[in-house]
């Protein structure tokens, strides 16, 4: 473990907080606040070794070295596929830093390229294969696998990395908010300061002390530096570099504004550099995603019309009006299409919105209210199973609409949106989406715009197909549907 300015790495007690204060000319007080959100777990030395890989890559060994045996080698073959593997093993744990070694591609794929290469010349050059070279290809060939297989145990077993975030009070606590419900990674502490505060040497030297400090405590965590212009600073530049040293994984956390989703790392110059990709729009991938709406949504209306007649026949029976419920909402470039759903409220419900504005539960320009009068006892069952938006499979079958994009957003809301939250509307609207697998009505209204954002940025169909996966899901939980 690197340790700075002198600090012993030992840590005494939960909650760390250092403060230096300078004050200034305005008689204002800086402060370094370092503080674990959650309490991290203590591993024992076997839970550690099996964390670091070493236990798993034991296992690859003991089994390369298991199927010469089965191939009936010889003791000294046996030995050199032991030694081989060992060998192996030893020099993709050398070139890998700590927190990559366990769960790292990299040496499997190093093989399984060998492997082809060697194969290739056999095939070229016409070699024989004797018995104790196909067997040790062979054990290659299972060391490639072995090697691959733990290392996807790996990812899934200990896929929520815990992660420390490091910088302004503001940014550290959009970005925990906002992570809060990945499951990819756990933010389990903090090391901010005041964001209206210049970072003094006082200041960075408190920082400097309290992230080696408590990573000391939360064992395996990486650190993320969210500070603007963080390889700017010395001070900050010098705390990355140290991790680096230790072999504790240290990302900079690039600010684009949260909503440019499509970059690449370039170099321009020998300077690193962030490309702009464009989104999947050309003609093609358009053209694939509206054959899979029209087709996927004919086969489901064919499928599901006694269900949809039912729910017709329910809704006339429990109120008056009409089954159907048409609307204008605005879609793909801001032109208005209407949409169609069942009528989950009273007759006249529109022209009730304004006497219930001090209720309203949405986010942001959206009217919703948890427990809404106007609802109906058909209505409240349609909204929690989300069956109120079969009839949107109309819509998408005509193609005003698609299976997945952004909510459908009505003209009082898209009036008010700013020129970035317009590029929503590049997209036709979804009957689902990432905003609704994502926290439904239990989001925020910035939180919301985002993840339709990200949509709009990112678009494939492997990722339409994944947020119908998750529709379903989300569906039978009934998770943040009012």
């Amino acid at each position: 473990m690197a340790t700075f300015a002198g600090e012993p790495e030992l840590v005494r007690g939960l909650r760390l907080v250092e403060v230096d204060r300078e004050t200034d000319r305005l008689g204002q007080h800086r402060a370094v606040r370092g503080e674990f959100t959650r309490l991290p777990k203590a591993h024992s030395a076997w839970s550690a070794l099996v964390r670091q890989g070493i236990i798993g890559q034991a296992l690859v060994i003991l089994g390369t070295i298991l199927t010469a045996v089965l191939l009936n080698a010889t003791l000294p073959v046996v030995v050199l596929v032991g030694l081989a593997a060992v060998a192996c093993v030893a020099f993709s744990l050398a070139i890998l830093p700590a927190y990559e070694r366990a769960g790292s591609f990299a040496p499997a794929r190093r093989l399984v390229i060998a492997l082809a290469l060697a194969s290739l010349g056999v095939v070229l050059f016409g070699v024989e294969i004797a018995g104790s070279t196909h067997i040790g290809l062979v054990s290659a060939a299972v060391l490639s696998g072995l090697l691959f297989a733990s290392a996807l145990v790996h990812r899934v077993v200990y896929r929520r990395v815990p992660t420390l975030l490091v910088g302004p009070e503001d940014s550290v606590g959009r970005l925990s908010a906002r992570w809060e419900r990945r499951r990819d990674l756990e933010v389990i502490g903090a090391c901010t300061w005041d964001p209206d505060m210049p970072m003094a040497s006082a200041t960075l030297n408190s920082v400097l002390r309290d992230v080696p400090r408590m990573l000391h405590t939360a064992r395996g965590a990486r650190v993320v530096i969210t500070a603007d212009d963080a390889m700017a600073d010395p001070g900050l530049r010098h705390l990355a570099w140290g991790l680096r040293k230790a072999e504790i994984e240290c990302l900079i956390l690039a600010d684009m504004h949260d909503y440019v989703e499509y970059v690449r790392p370039t170099k321009v110059g020998e300077q690193l550099a962030l490309a702009l990709d464009q989104p999947k729009s050309h003609v093609v991938s358009r053209a694939i995603k509206d054959v899979f709406d029209r087709g996927a949504s004919l086969f489901l209306l064919v499928a599901l019309s006694p269900l949809m007649a039912a729910i017709a026949i329910a809704i006339r029976l429990d109120s008056k009006g009409p089954a159907i419920f048409r609307q204008e909402r605005t879609g793909k470039d801001g032109v208005p299409f209407t949409i169609y759903k069942y009528r989950t409220m009273v007759e006249g419900a529109e022209q009730q919105v304004d006497g219930l504005l001090e209720q309203n539960d949405g986010a942001g320009p959206l009217f919703k209210m948890t427990e809404d009068p106007r609802v109906t006892k058909v209505g409240r069952f349609l909204r929690q199973t989300s069956l109120d938006e079969l009839p949107q499979l109309i819509n998408v079958f005509f193609g005003s609409m698609s299976l997945v994009g952004p909510r459908p957003a009505i003209e009082s809301e898209t009036s008010q949106y700013s020129a970035w939250v317009w590029r929503r509307l590049h997209v036709k609207p979804g009957m689902t989406g990432l905003w609704q697998v994502s926290g439904r009505s239990t989001l925020s209204w910035d939180e919301s715009i985002r993840l339709d954002l990200k949509y709009v940025n990112n678009w494939s169909m492997r990722m339409d197909l994944k947020i119908m996966f998750r529709t379903v899901l989300v569906v039978l939980n009934r998770k943040g549907a009012w």
